[in-house]
């Protein structure tokens, strides 16, 4: 089974939906949520590291989602039209080196 930052990748390249289980420190809460990952890796003005994509629990934001949070991944598989100002493209050699294009979700 593909670990949850390798699963995330390669959605965001496939461009395919994540169900994933995310624990919210700051609110005590664990919530399910299908997202379109974009990009795993630091923001733009390197602040903070994580799994970004659409959240369709929480409307059309991009957010960042703490990898040591996500409690649980499911591969749903529904296909999304990437984000216009995506990074989903920057993933590209780290799916070519992994192989992800011949590994199964499942």
């Amino acid at each position: 089974m593909l670990t949850i930052v390798d699963a995330w990748i390669k959605a965001a390249v496939e461009h395919k939906t994540l169900e994933i289980t995310y624990y919210n420190k700051s609110k005590d809460e664990t919530t399910v949520r299908e997202v379109e990952p974009d990009y795993y890796g630091w923001s733009t003005n390197g602040r903070n590291f994580g799994c970004y994509g659409l959240c369709r629990l929480r409307g059309e934001d991009i957010r960042c989602f703490q990898p040591e949070n996500l409690v649980n991944w499911r591969f749903v598989g529904d296909s999304f039209s990437p984000n216009p100002k995506g990074r989903w493209q920057e993933l590209l050699p780290v799916y070519q080196q992994k192989g992800l294009a011949n590994i199964s979700f499942e």
